[in-house]
């Protein structure tokens, strides 16, 4: 039966032009399940999928990351590892994932919206309807391996960065500016110590709250068949209706019905020690909240100032830091997209005997350029 013969439980909620790029942004919402689905046409020769889920976590347990993981271990009518990546390469498809403090994200790249077509149900059972085993949590979480080692995918990964600089800072500097109620404060990749005793029922309890058709976001950017699309989504929920919850069963949208964070109300200046051999050098990281990220004018006037800040040699923070005080080897900026955006500046490569005159000098900078 021909795909607009039917009617689909995909409302669509708007539909235009953007006028800086030619693409067409399409939005629909399933009156059945509450899943969204953003399409960006454009042409092309390969379709980008992006499913994405809002995750927040108050703990560092590792829960968000490790189920990132455990998704790709089999689902409810696949019960297989590596089922899904050997369809995807058959396809002449991707995948890939990720975890971030506030989302997690699948990926899907395809020649072609046959093959994209063909991958997209598959996966979204694997998403929705993953099988958690005991099992495969032991050998993609942790476990002791055969020589009295600590092992696993997830606890190498993080066992990998926990104990590097960058990462003490960040977490340091995260448990300053969040209290305890606010999921920004977190590691959600998961600190060692509490992925070696990660329950599976956490994770699983985790996938039950967060991993909702009303709380997932499908991205999808390329030459799209939205009649065929449509049609996939709605065999899709028909096939999973009795495994998820009813639209109007309770349900806390993660980040925006949560505790937000404070202002800070004052400077909060600590050391943060890290192994290294080296102990003459060290490093500064400076935090600032700054404009919610969906306000386009105050978010672009940062990026401006930044760059004049410290965007290259000739900047005033890197031109008078590196080039002409040669207090540090660079400064480097970036900025976190949050509704409490927040602003990091990092000189690096700085004398240890000079940490804390170099942090007072900067201020001094930004207050002179001011």
């Amino acid at each position: 039966m021909p795909s607009t013969t039917r009617q689909s439980r995909f409302r669509k909620v708007q539909s235009f032009s953007t006028d800086y790029a030619p693409c067409t942004i399409t939005q629909y919402v399933s009156e059945r399940s509450g899943m969204q689905v953003v399409v960006a046409d454009r042409q092309g020769p390969k379709i980008n999928g992006y499913f994405t889920l809002a995750t927040e976590i108050f703990d560092d347990s590792g829960a968000p990351h490790t189920l990132e993981h455990l998704v790709f271990m089999g689902s409810k009518s696949f019960q297989f590892k590596g089922l899904l990546d050997k369809l995807s390469s058959r396809a002449y498809s991707g995948t890939n994932a990720w975890t971030a403090t506030d989302h997690t994200a699948y990926t899907l790249e395809t020649a072609g919206w046959e093959g994209f077509a063909q991958v997209l149900p598959v996966y979204l059972e694997h998403i929705i309807l993953p099988i958690i085993t005991d099992e495969g949590i032991i050998t993609e979480v942790w476990h002791i391996d055969g020589e009295g080692n600590d092992a696993g995918v997830v606890y190498s990964e993080m066992q990998a960065v926990q104990f590097r600089s960058a990462e003490i800072m960040d977490l340091q500097a995260r448990r300053l500016m969040y209290p305890k109620d606010v999921g920004f404060r977190y590691e959600t990749g998961g600190m060692t110590e509490a992925l070696r005793v990660l329950a599976p029922d956490r994770i699983r309890q985790f996938h039950r709250d967060m991993y909702q058709p009303r709380n997932l976001c499908l991205v999808i950017v390329g030459e799209a068949d939205h009649d065929d699309l449509l049609q996939i989504l709605d065999d899709f929920e028909e096939s999973i209706k009795n495994d998820i919850p009813p639209l109007d069963a309770k349900f806390q949208r993660p980040w925006l019905e949560s505790a937000q964070p404070p202002a800070l109300k004052e400077t909060t200046v600590t050391t943060a020690e890290f192994p290294e051999e080296d102990e003459s050098v060290g490093e500064i990281l400076i935090g600032f909240f700054g404009p919610n990220c969906v306000d386009l004018i105050n978010t672009s006037a940062l990026n401006i100032l930044l760059t004049y800040l410290c965007g290259s040699s000739v900047s005033i923070l890197e031109n008078v830091l590196v080039e002409k005080e040669e207090l540090a080897s660079s400064v480097t900026h970036w900025w976190e997209a949050r509704p409490n955006s927040v602003i990091w500046l990092q000189p690096t490569g700085i004398a240890t005997e000079k940490l804390e005159f170099v942090e007072k000098r900067l201020f001094e900078l930004l207050k002179e350029v001011a």
